[in-house]
């Protein structure tokens, strides 16, 4: 197995995201993130995400970590 396999599959997702908002600035590209992550995820995706998180941020791109721990307006 390689070790993207091992990754979660929120944690995958969640990446994928950041690297599609990453030409725009840290505040703007956490902003879209978030936005995303709010529009199209279940709260049970979320919940996920959260405990991901929790348990290992270095896991997640650091845009991932600034979406999810700014409120989206």
């Amino acid at each position: 197995m390689t070790e993207h396999s091992l990754e979660p599959p929120v944690v995958r997702l969640a990446n994928d995201i950041a690297r599609q908002f990453a030409y725009l600035p840290d505040d703007q590209a956490a902003a879209a993130i978030g936005k995303h992550l709010h529009s199209f995820w279940d709260p049970r995706m979320l919940r996920d995400l959260d405990a991901e998180l929790e348990r290992d941020e270095t896991q997640l791109d650091p845009l991932v970590v600034l979406a999810v721990r700014k409120p989206v307006p």
